[in-house]
């Protein structure tokens, strides 16, 4: 109790402290107190311009007509029920969250409620223009298709450019999550996990080009070791379980007698199952099965990955681990949320390990995608 009795001699000053702007008013809208921070943001406004004045004459009138704020507060002092929260928009583009919450005195009825605000403006313009970015990328690569050269040379220069600022954005977006740049309210740290989300999603597309482009110029580089490829297979097909999960498929490993171990570039190799094994489970049909058999052939290692997904028409067969390829007038960069590289990509790693890669498939009857990969 000394500890609360303590605090509450300093409550006023740390309620002026808190960076966001708090506003109390009672069931007549009239304005009871409005913190430090919110006359910092009014720098025009004085307390004896606020205090005692409607709601209405403190937040511009245009903005509570199209927020309607003014019947949340009435409807937090009819039920007794916080309001959860809703963007408000200044002109000049500063958005806000706020927030109503009801304050009780004692088991008396509620008398006043309080209005949270905190500026997002920040938060807000990140994520347009994240949204931006990733819109102009995805219709540079439409325009592109049509030029397998002018493809090639931006894939390389457009990865090289993306790479820095994407990973300054991701060291700012992990000192926001770490609290480094103050705490975040519940709505700034939704915003921060769906921007955490895209730019996931853009590094993927960054290596991915990246990948497309050592190959293409035949610098990729692989650093090889002793591998097990059942190892590999079990730790991929563990980390794609809840993708799979989603969808209720069954997924199993077969291994057919002792396996040999091998000497390949372990990353790359984790490279090519998850690419096949992500390639499966999206084309695959919720409850559907997933099955990776490995065997010890004599002069490899055979891996083959069979679905009963929606197939592969034969005349594609070959076409499939190209760059950007297109089936039946669908992109598989809209079917898979990639840019039709994946393929591609491992079809490149197999071959750097002197292996074979192959598709055998019929329309609506699945597909069993299989790479070797050399003992010697």
């Amino acid at each position: 109790m000394k500890g609360i009795e303590s605090v509450r001699g300093y409550q006023e000053e740390i309620i002026e402290a808190i960076p966001s702007t708090i506003i109390v008013v009672n069931r007549n809208q009239e304005v009871l107190y409005a913190n430090r921070n919110y006359y910092a943001k009014s720098v025009a406004k004085k307390e004896r311009d606020v205090l005692g004045e409607r709601l209405s004459r403190v937040i511009p009138p245009f903005l509570i007509e199209k927020t309607r704020i003014d019947d949340k507060i009435r409807e937090v002092f009819l039920t007794g029920v916080p309001f959860d929260g809703d963007q408000l928009r200044y002109p000049g583009g500063m958005f806000y969250f706020y927030k109503i919450y009801p304050l009780k005195e004692g088991e008396a009825s509620i008398s006043k409620v309080v209005i949270f605000m905190e500026n997002i403006t920040e938060l807000t313009r990140l994520e347009e223009e994240l949204r931006d970015s990733y819109v102009k990328l995805e219709n540079a690569y439409d325009e592109l298709k049509e030029n397998d050269e002018m493809k090639s040379e931006f894939i390389s220069t457009a990865s090289h450019e993306l790479r820095t600022p994407i990973t300054v954005i991701n060291s700012y977006i992990e000192m926001f999550e770490e609290g480094m740049l103050g705490e975040l309210g519940v709505v700034q740290r939704e915003k921060i996990q769906i921007i955490s989300s895209q730019i996931e999603h853009m590094i993927r597309l960054v290596e991915d080009m990246l990948d497309t482009s050592r190959l293409e110029s035949r610098k990729l580089k692989i650093h090889k070791s002793s591998i097990k490829v059942d190892e590999i297979a079990r730790k991929v097909l563990d980390e794609l379980s809840r993708l799979s999960g989603l969808k209720e498929q069954a997924v199993s490993l077969t291994i057919e007698g002792p396996l040999s171990e091998i000497e390949g570039d372990g990353r790359r190799i984790t490279q090519v199952f998850n690419n096949l094994l992500t390639n499966a489970i999206k084309y695959t049909h919720n409850k559907g099965k997933i099955n990776v058999i490995i065997r010890d052939e004599p002069y490899d290692i055979q891996v083959s990955i069979v679905d009963n997904g929606i197939g592969v028409a034969k005349k594609d067969h070959s076409k499939i681990f190209e760059k950007f390829f297109t089936g039946n007038g669908s992109s598989l960069t809209r079917e898979s949320g990639r840019m039709g590289l994946g393929l591609a990509i491992a079809k490149g790693i197999v071959e750097a390990h002197k292996g074979r890669i192959w598709v055998e498939s019929e329309i609506g009857k699945g597909s069993t995608f299989i790479f070797t990969l050399p003992k010697a």
